[in-house]
């Protein structure tokens, strides 16, 4: 059971990096 809660807590983290990638486009 504990996979999928740190499965959860990397995608909300992946998908917060896209998000604030998408909003400052110039630093990447």
């Amino acid at each position: 059971m504990i996979e999928y809660v740190v499965l959860g807590i990397v995608a909300l983290l992946l998908f917060c990096y896209l998000l604030y990638a998408l909003v400052h486009p110039e630093r990447f």
